[in-house]
C-alpha cells in the first residue's frame, strides 16, 4: 500500500495500440506520448484531473493525427497506452526524466522517491511493451524486404517558459538528417509555413525513440513535432494528417531515403 492507492511490484503488462499491424508499406509511425491514461491504482499519481489534460501529462492531438495518417496511408503505427508521467518511452532506461518527479514546475507526488524495484515495474508493464511491438514492426519490414521510413508523432506547447514559439511544425533529427531535411525541404517548397530544423527541441538529446528503432538500424527516421493550437479541431488534424501523408508519401519513393545508411 502506498500513499495514492495500492501499488503492486508485479504489474500486469499493458500492451500498446497497434495500428494495420500487417501493413509492410514503408512507413512505422510511433506516438510514444499518445495517452494521458494513469492506471489503476495510482490514484492519478496525486495531480489533479486538470494536469492530466495537459501538455505535461501527453503530446495533445498527437495521437489523432497518427491514427489519421495510418487511415489514410495504411501503415503501420504503435502508440504508448500510458501517460508519459508514468513513464517516458522517449527516454533511455537511466535518463533522469524516464519517470519524472516534476514535469514543467508540477511536482508528481506519486513519482518521488521511488525504489529502484517499483521503477523496474513500470518498465516491465508500460515501457518494454511499447518498444517490442515497434521492433517488431520493424524487423517485420526489413524480413519483407521493405526499409521502413520510422517518425516520431509528437507535438508542442505554442508558449514555453514565456517564449513564444513561431514554428508551425518542426523536424527533429540526430545522426541521420536525410529524412527530416527532406520533409522540411518539401514543406518549405508548397507551403508558407514556419518549419523548425531541430526545433522546437533537437534530436540531439530528446531522440530515444528514433534512435532504437531507426538510426540504430540505418534506417530513415525523423521526428514530427506540430504546435498543439494547431491541432485543436478534427477539421484541422484532418488538414495536417494529410498534408504529413502527402509528404512522407513523396518521400517514399525517394531512392536516397528507402536505402539503409548507418552515419
Amino acid at each position: 500500500m502506498c500513499a495514492f492507492g495500492v501499488y503492486r511490484m508485479s504489474l500486469e503488462p499493458v500492451q500498446p495500440e497497434i495500428l494495420n499491424e500487417d501493413a509492410r508499406e514503408g512507413l512505422i509511425i510511433l506516438c510514444d506520448h499518445a495517452s494521458n491514461v494513469i492506471p489503476a491504482g495510482y490514484d492519478n499519481l496525486g495531480l489533479e484531473d486538470h494536469h492530466l489534460e495537459a501538455h505535461i501529462a501527453w503530446d495533445i492531438g498527437a495521437a489523432e493525427v497518427t491514427r489519421k495518417m495510418c487511415e489514410l496511408m495504411g501503415v503501420s503505427a504503435v502508440l504508448a497506452p500510458v501517460s508519459r508521467l508514468v513513464i517516458d518511452c522517449n527516454r533511455e532506461l537511466d535518463a533522469h526524466g524516464l519517470i519524472p518527479a516534476v514535469s514543467d514546475d508540477v511536482k508528481i507526488p506519486a513519482n518521488s522517491d521511488l525504489s529502484a524495484a517499483a521503477m523496474q515495474a513500470r518498465v516491465q508493464a508500460y515501457y518494454d511493451p511499447f518498444h517490442a511491438a515497434a521492433a517488431r514492426l520493424v524487423k517485420a519490414h526489413l524480413d519483407a524486404g521493405k526499409v521502413p521510413l520510422v517518425v516520431g508523432m509528437h507535438s508542442f506547447t505554442p508558449e514555453m517558459a514565456g517564449e513564444v514559439r513561431p514554428w508551425h511544425a518542426g523536424f527533429l533529427w540526430n545522426r541521420d538528417p536525410r529524412l527530416a531535411q527532406a520533409m522540411i525541404g518539401l514543406l518549405e517548397r508548397e507551403t508558407d509555413l514556419v518549419v523548425g530544423d531541430n526545433l522546437p527541441y533537437s534530436g540531439k538529446q530528446l531522440y530515444h525513440t528514433m534512435e532504437r528503432h531507426g538510426a540504430a538500424h540505418g534506417l530513415p527516421q525523423t521526428t514530427i513535432e506540430i504546435r498543439q493550437d494547431l491541432l485543436a479541431s478534427p477539421g484541422n488534424i484532418d488538414a495536417w494528417a494529410a498534408l504529413m501523408a502527402d509528404v512522407l508519401d513523396e518521400c517514399m519513393s525517394r531512392p536516397d531515403l528507402t536505402a539503409i545508411k548507418h552515419f
